[in-house]
């Protein structure tokens, strides 16, 4: 998600941090609204599972290729598999309208 735009560079936050990066670094996924959103609430979800200090080291990789997710969806068995780890370590989930 890209959080602040500047003259040169631009802030964007993923699931494990903030960088600043150059704006022609960046590419347009172009996509809808509603899209947005979901990429947003999925970044929240991994951002709040990335702050478990005691989590499994497999976690670390559903994170890894979650993060990576370029298209605005979960399959059924990605969705199942953060919902799974969300409740494992007691993370509340409450999608946004």
């Amino acid at each position: 998600m890209v959080t602040h735009v500047g003259e040169y560079s631009c802030t964007l936050q993923t699931w494990d941090g903030d960088y600043t990066v150059k704006i022609e670094r960046l590419k347009s996924l172009e996509l809808l609204d509603e899209d947005c959103r979901f990429m947003q609430q999925l970044c929240v979800r991994l951002r709040q599972l990335h702050q478990v200090a005691s989590r499994d080291s497999s976690v670390d990789w559903l994170l890894q290729g979650l993060g990576k997710q370029a298209k605005p969806y979960l399959s059924s068995l990605q969705a199942k598999l953060l919902a799974a780890v969300e409740r494992e370590y007691k993370i509340e989930w409450r999608q946004q309208k």
